[in-house]
């Protein structure tokens, strides 16, 4: 036994500063002026403003830098893996998501980016060509990113879009996406000193730092990041020049812009739209970067049982045990990993529920929702199992009716 003495212990991580949120891995695709210091086409991880200043030194590509430095690293902490591919200066918005370059950025960073930004600078002279109030560049990149984005799901990577909604021109002219069914796709609308991409990427950094389930124009998660004396612009007008019929026209119409933060100095973001009708489950990037995280946590979970011998009744159905355990281990895994993400039931406990093989009369609904006809639960006939994973995702007060008036009582 040590002869007795005081020992001093210190401890760290008091001061709240920000970590790295591991759900919020970034993608970038960015066409600059001047070649980076990797060169065009060369994926690279950027973690820190160093790293972005050593890739972009060229002076031309200041506003680039810019966006990166004053967009995504003033919301998103530094550590933060920003996976960047950059482009000639040619290169269109819809380009970008080719095979040769958007593919191969989410290879490099091996299928983790969650959040992907699609932002231009191009040549001084360069004149859009505007359809439906913004570059048409901006509406066919939407439509070749949703592509891209179904593809990716598939292969069990999922992420979502947030694309600079380059040569914004008015609401009135703007495409209507109330009906559209581009869920894993946001258009961003607005400058900030006159650089568009710095507004898409500060949607980027936002949602990068955010957990997966909160809304970034959340009024308690404080003004975004610009400097005071920014000049904050929809299109040719300041924010808060801009009409109020204007920003209900561009929220109706399923764009995110910037709003005036009326409980504080500063700006939020409208909203978290995405470009499908409000009907469908993932219309906000919220309800989608909680589903796209579930996806990921069940597809981890269930992958190590593919190709197991198991127990079966004599009906060739799995027995009761190992149902039950197969839905036990991915209630416990997206309750573990999700933990204040979802919602609660009354005990307390994440409302997540597994059903493996359901009684298909008792859940008809369920297979019918999968387009599952005639499920055959005989897993010696079929080599197959059904497996249902149901979550209650947080909901986000958007309207909040107050009935002010006098009483005699």
């Amino acid at each position: 036994m040590a002869r007795p003495k005081v020992n001093i212990i210190t401890t760290n991580g008091n001061l709240g500063g920000l970590a790295p949120n591991v759900d919020g891995i970034s993608g970038l695709i960015m066409a600059i002026p001047q070649a980076p210091a990797a060169g065009f086409g060369t994926p690279v991880l950027i973690k820190s403003k160093k790293q972005a200043i050593a890739q972009l030194t060229h002076a031309s590509n200041m506003p680039a830098l810019l966006a990166v430095l004053d967009g995504f690293f003033a919301e998103a902490a530094e550590g933060t893996s920003l996976y960047c591919l950059f482009l000639a200066q040619t290169t269109t918005l819809a380009d970008m998501l080719l095979p040769a370059n958007a593919d191969k950025l989410l290879t490099f960073a091996g299928g983790n980016i969650s959040l992907l930004a699609l932002a231009k600078f191009p040549a001084v002279g360069y004149t859009p060509v505007v359809t439906e109030g913004v570059d048409a560049d901006v509406i066919t990149a939407a439509a070749a990113a949703q592509t891209l984005a179904r593809k990716w799901f598939d292969l069990r990577k999922p992420f979502r879009c947030l694309i600079q909604g380059y040569g914004y021109t008015k609401a009135s002219d703007l495409k209507d996406y109330t009906a559209d069914v581009k869920d894993n796709v946001g258009i961003v609308l607005g400058s900030i000193n006159d650089n568009s991409a710095l507004a898409a990427l500060l949607a980027l950094g936002r949602a990068s730092r955010v957990p997966v389930q909160r809304n970034i124009g959340r009024v308690k998660s404080g003004s975004l990041t610009i400097a005071e004396n920014a000049v904050v612009k929809i299109g040719a007008k300041t924010v808060e020049e801009t009409e109020v019929v204007d920003l209900e026209t561009l929220h109706n119409k399923r764009y995110i812009t910037f709003e005036r933060n009326e409980a504080a100095p500063g700006y939020l973001f409208s909203d978290d739209n995405m470009l499908s009708a409000v009907t469908s489950d993932f219309s906000n990037l919220r309800n989608g970067r909680t589903i796209d995280k579930a996806v990921r946590i069940a597809y981890e979970t269930y992958y190590n049982e593919l190709k197991d011998d198991v127990n079966v009744d004599a009906g060739g159905r799995l027995s009761p045990a190992i149902e039950a355990a197969l839905e036990q281990r991915i209630e416990d895994a997206i309750s573990r990993r999700m933990n204040g993400e979802i919602s609660q039931n009354t005990d307390g406990s994440a409302a997540v529920e597994a059903l493996v093989n359901p009684d298909p009369a008792q859940y008809a609904s369920l297979y019918s929702a999968a387009n599952i006809d005639n499920p055959n639960l005989n897993v010696l006939s079929s080599n197959r199992i059904y497996i249902f994973v149901r979550i209650r995702p947080k909901g986000a007060l958007k309207y909040i009716d107050v009935f002010l008036g006098f009483t005699t009582a």
